[in-house]
């Protein structure tokens, strides 16, 4: 498999976040998710910094999963423009990356 990415979202309803997750675990786009308590987000949205609570949804997938699981975070986010970013993890213990490659085969 390829390199290990964590990936990023957010939602303004927790509901929506464990709905996002559970559908990405069973197309096994994902191995893990995890869903974040409240965080304050400020942000630039139409000409005016703006101040709203979030849940952060972070998750554990590989780069070959990439344009699959953009694809599909877009088409269930409810957000006009969501956050999906994704960061390559350098240092991966080598049980981890075994779970991980194991987790997300299909």
């Amino acid at each position: 498999m390829s390199d290990p990415i964590l990936v990023l979202t957010t939602f303004e309803e927790k509901e929506e976040a464990l709905q996002l997750a559970r559908i990405l675990l069973e197309k096994r786009l994902v191995a893990c998710a995890q869903i974040d308590s409240p965080v304050d987000s400020l942000y630039w949205w139409n000409g005016v910094i703006t101040q709203t609570k979030e849940f952060r949804l972070l998750m554990k997938s590989h780069q070959s999963l990439w344009d699959e699981l953009e694809a599909e975070i877009r088409k269930h986010h409810s957000y006009d423009i969501p956050e999906i970013v994704a960061v390559p993890l350098s240092h991966i213990s080598s049980d981890y990356q075994n779970w991980l490659n194991e987790a997300l085969k299909r």
